[in-house]
């Protein structure tokens, strides 16, 4: 495969997810309202024993939402070095997050290399943004999908005409499942961190498919370090691999220093 294809892919994916995670973290709405259908008795789910009572699919997924690790209101922003390894080259530059959650990548004069720390950052800072769910989740109405022998919850929720399922477990999002165009996409998380503030993903899997015929097109595994810093935890190492029939094409490793939080005032 040329490096033409590799970057194709490489740009696919990292479009993809974005795209994936905003719909379901953190898609902008403005009416307060949304659906509850379907209910479920928690005290027979093996992941949910310390509750007895019935939750609406609404509820559930609202509880795992809000159990996300989100960057609060008086989040002031970060700078840190960062070192990009990228093919056989290593980039060197500066980044800084700013309090609006936007990105600066200085010090990386080439334009592919630079995108790719941007576009890192930029997924970060999606997951990280907190989003009322009520906002977030504009008229969307939840139910219960099919029953999971490993004791997970499928909920579906539907907006219109588009239709995420996800498996929810021990008050997580587990999986996120999400036909977008010619493209299905699952994402699979791993492995977490959990912290007082909620639950940070730090290993997933993003799985692309042909929604038709279920060909699977590529696969990325991804896993992230956190360090808390100054009260908040901070994306210091990031590996991103991509897969194509189970061979790697392409890969991209970021190490985060000298991080340092930005002053309230």
């Amino acid at each position: 495969m040329n490096q033409r294809s590799k970057c194709k892919i490489w740009q696919l994916t990292i479009s993809a997810c974005v795209a994936l995670v905003y719909l379901t973290f953190g898609g902008q709405a403005r009416s307060q309202t949304f659906t509850q259908t379907g209910v479920v008795l928690l005290s027979q789910n093996p992941n949910n024993t310390s509750s007895t009572q019935n939750l609406s699919a609404a509820q559930v997924f609202r509880n795992a939402y809000d159990n996300r690790y989100t960057w609060d209101s008086k989040f002031p922003g970060y700078t840190a070095a960062v070192e990009l390894k990228y093919g056989k080259e290593t980039y060197k530059g500066r980044v800084r997050v700013n309090p609006d959650m936007s990105v600066e990548v200085t010090g990386i004069d080439q334009k592919e290399p630079r995108q790719i720390v941007e576009n890192s950052l930029g997924m970060m800072l999606t997951h990280r943004r907190r989003v009322p769910f009520d906002k977030a989740h504009k008229n969307s109405n939840f139910k219960y999908g099919t029953a999971n022998q490993s004791g997970s919850v499928e909920i579906i929720q539907q907006q219109g005409k588009t239709e995420a399922r996800y498996q929810v477990s021990e008050n997580q999002l587990k999986q996120v499942n999400r036909s977008m165009g010619n493209m299905a996409v699952t994402v699979d998380v791993l492995n977490s961190q959990k912290t007082s503030a909620g639950y940070l993903p730090t290993r997933y899997r993003t799985t692309f498919r042909n929604p038709k015929s279920q060909e699977v097109l590529g696969v990325e595994d991804s896993e992230d370090n956190f360090e808390k810093i100054g009260g908040y935890y901070v994306l210091t190492r990031q590996i991103i691999k991509d897969f194509q029939q189970d061979k790697l094409i392409n890969g991209a490793e970021f190490h985060y220093t000298d991080v340092q939080l930005l002053s309230n005032s």
